[in-house]
Parts: structure tokens; sequence; C-alpha cells
């Protein structure tokens, strides 16, 4: 079936109050990286020992991408002062907006302070937890051509770079992208992507009655009477569409959760706290409205076996045939991988990690069983940790981590977290076959003839 056939029940959704208000975050895939320091991993099977690890990351958090949202906000504001339009709240929300600006000018796109110390936090723990897989041999690194996929891996790779000044870094050349920007070479998931009813679908939540209703209660907040009724039937900014008040609060929300990915001394000594213009409720619905695009982009949307999962199957591949490789030969340490959440998600829904792959039947639910900020914070990773016996003849054991925690997949074990490499193997060569895949053909030609 046509997967943009398979989202047309939403729009039969009955919008009631959010009993999954307490389950929620406020920043989605936005989160900065969260490690539990009192976590546990479970130790290794008797007389077992790591010797290799297969790595893919997203980089760490990040300035704004791009203007869109501070303008939005900015020029609304600006225009509300002009006119005398704005309360106390709105002026200092104003001068918030008009600090973020100076905040992020020059740097759009760049890691923060606070992404470049998550992801030297993660390489160190990745050596210290590992001490028998890093023994500097060889490392296998590949980075999207993003500058801030580059620093992420640069930044990743020093506390090996340190501790093994010798070691051998084979890196990708820049031109073989089909890897980690899969959703780049797929008409098919382009032309998802791009489709009417997907966008109708976004917009079906940002229009929703609740998000309306919240928006004009925001807007109260912000503007006069006079200026809250203008904004609702539009205004015109130059060089824009006509913004109305959804469009306005959804571009305050979306700065809210930009700011998440500077630390918190910046926050303070900048005097910047957006969240006291929401309530929790608001905070709440505000964020499933703005992750839906990633739901139905790079998550389980209403396929957890659509196209804009399976254009992952080439790095599935290309992890299962580099495990094989690493295994046989002894002489590799790590794969190290650097992309993007669109590359991070759709491989954990692939691998039908726990948390990652159930479908909802009404978009409306979709937080309650896909929550970005678990899956697909800034600096996610996936990581493949290979163990082996001191004794001969037993076999490959592997365990799956997401954000450095141990995690289910649907394989059958009797000794969790750990399963057989060849159980795993097999597992994920079945589906990927039974999805019409097979590595027969190079990634470029499996990304343009998937459907």
């Amino acid at each position: 079936m046509d997967n943009s056939k398979k989202l047309l029940p939403i729009f039969l959704i009955v919008f009631s109050s959010m009993s999954f208000a307490q389950q929620m975050t406020v920043s989605g895939s936005k989160t900065a990286y969260q490690y539990d320091t009192t976590q546990h991993l479970t130790p290794a099977p008797k007389g077992y020992q790591a010797f290799y690890i297969n790595h893919i990351g997203r980089h760490g958090s990040r300035y704004i991408s791009k203007e869109k949202y501070e303008d939005i906000a900015y020029n609304i504001l600006l225009l509300a002062d002009k006119e005398d339009q704005l309360t106390n709240r709105g002026k200092a929300l104003l001068k918030q907006v008009a600090t973020i600006m100076q905040l992020n000018k020059n740097h759009y796109g760049e890691l923060t302070d606070l992404g470049r110390k998550d992801i030297s936090l993660i390489s160190q723990r990745m050596l210290a937890n590992n001490p028998t897989v890093f023994k500097g041999q060889q490392l296998n690194v590949i980075t999207s051509s993003s500058p801030r996929a580059k620093e992420t891996a640069k930044i990743f790779m020093q506390a090996f770079n340190t501790k093994y000044p010798n070691v051998e870094i084979r890196q990708q050349p820049d031109d073989a992208q089909t890897l980690l920007r899969f959703f780049d070479y797929s008409p098919a998931y382009y032309e998802y992507k791009s489709s009417k009813t997907l966008k109708k679908a976004i917009k079906s939540l940002e229009h929703a009655p609740q998000t309306i209703q919240m928006g004009d209660e925001i807007a109260k907040k912000i503007f006069t009477s006079d200026f809250s009724s203008k904004l609702n039937n539009g205004v015109d900014v130059i060089g824009k569409s006509t913004i109305k008040t959804n469009d306005f609060v959804i571009a305050i929300y979306q700065l809210y959760q930009e700011l998440l990915a500077f630390p918190s001394q910046v926050l303070t000594d900048n005097h910047l706290d957006l969240s006291t213009y929401f309530s929790v409720e608001e905070q709440t619905w505000l964020n499933t409205v703005v992750g839906t695009k990633n739901y139905l982009q790079i998550g389980p949307a209403f396929d957890a076996n659509g196209i804009q999962i399976k254009i992952a199957a080439p790095l599935l591949w290309h992890m299962i045939h580099t495990a094989d490789e690493a295994i046989a030969n002894q002489k590799l340490d790590a794969n190290l991988r650097f992309a993007h959440a669109e590359t991070v998600s759709p491989l954990a829904t692939l691998l039908e990690i726990s948390g990652t792959y159930t479908v909802t039947n009404s978009l409306f639910d979709y937080p309650s069983v896909w929550q970005a900020d678990k899956i697909v914070p800034m600096s996610a990773n996936i990581q493949w940790i290979f163990y082996q016996s001191q004794q001969a003849n037993q076999p490959v054991l592997v365990k799956v981590l997401l954000n450095e925690q141990e995690v289910k997949i649907p394989v059958l074990t009797n000794n969790y977290p750990y399963y057989r490499w060849q159980d795993v193997k097999q597992f994920y060569v079945n589906k990927l076959n039974k999805l019409g895949l097979t590595d027969s053909q190079n990634t470029l030609e499996m990304l343009k003839n998937l459907k």
C-alpha cells in the first residue's frame, strides 16, 4: 500500500485530554544528551571479553541550524513593540529573542560547547568501559560531509589519539556519503517526505483545536488584545509569508527547545528562560506538535517497514559486513560513524530496538509509543559491542546499546543482554531479504530502487 494512504486515518483524530502528559519531555530530538552515571552495565558472560565495537552516532548539541524561527519571532515582536502593543512580558521576550540572535550569530549549525563536551565524554566512556577492545590497532572512521559531524568525529577521536598516538585511523572520502546520508539518495523517500498527505498530517496537529486554543492563551501573555486579534488574522512580514498566532507560538517554542543546546551557565549569564511562557500542559502539547515531523519522516510513522525506515538498509548491510570482517581478521578495534538524527533514527527502527518501532493508529498518540528524546537526542548513538570466549569453538556474542544503555532486540537469547552474533546476523539478513533487499547491489543502486 502507498505510505501516504496509510496516513489518511489521522484526519479522523478526536483531540482529547492528554493522558500521557507526565511522560513527555519538552525537548524532543533537540534534547541534550543524558547519561545516567548510576547505571550498571551487565558483566560479560564467564570467559568472554569484548574485542570490537561497531558504532553509529549523531553529532553533538548544536546552535540553531537556521534563522527561520528567530526571524518569525523577532519580526512579530518588533512590529508589536513599534505599535506599543507588547505587554511587559512581551517586552522581556523581545529582549530575550534579541539576545538569542546575538548568541547564534555566525554560529548557525555549529556545535555548542555543551555538544563538544558530551561527545568527548561518550568517547572517554567507550574507552574506559571496554579496555579489552581498544588495543591501538586500527579504527575505521566515516563521517557525514556536514561540518558539525566532522567536528564531532574529530572530538570523539581525541581520547583515542591521546591514549594511542600511533593508532591507524582510516577515514572514508567525503564523496562516499550514501551510507550516512541515505535520506538524500532515495527518490521514493523524497516523494514520501514531500507528499501532500504527509504535509497535511503535520498541519493537522499544527492547526488542531487545542493548538489554536493554547496559542491564543500564550499570545495573550505577550501582546495586547488588539494585536492578538490582528495576529489571529495574519500579519504580513517583509520577505515572509503571512504569520499567524500559531506560527509565532511554534517559533517561540522552537527557540525554547533550541536553548537546551547551551550550557546552563550560558543561559544564566544571559538571563534566558523561555519556559515561563508555557505551562506544563502547553509544553507537552507543543512538543507533540513540533515532533510530529520527526515521527513521520524518520520514525515508524504508520508503517515501521515503510520507505522512511528501509532507506537505512545499506547502513545495516554495512554494519553486518564490517562486523564479519572484524571478527575474521581480529585487527580492527572499531568502526566509528558520525552523522545525524536522520541516520540514527531509521536504523534504530530497522533494528527493532525496543521503544523505536511501535506504530500508532492515531497521530495524536505517537508520543506514547515513540519519544525522540529517548531515541535521538543530540549525540545519540548505537553501539554493537562484540565479545569472544577465551575457550575454543564458542560463539561470538554481541550486546546492543542505544545511548549507552543496554536494549532489547527481537532475537531469542537465554543470556540477555548478550546475543549470539550468528542469530542476530541471520535475523537482520532475513528481515532485509523479506523487504526485498539484498546486498548484491551497490549502495546507490539500492537506494534508487527502494520503493
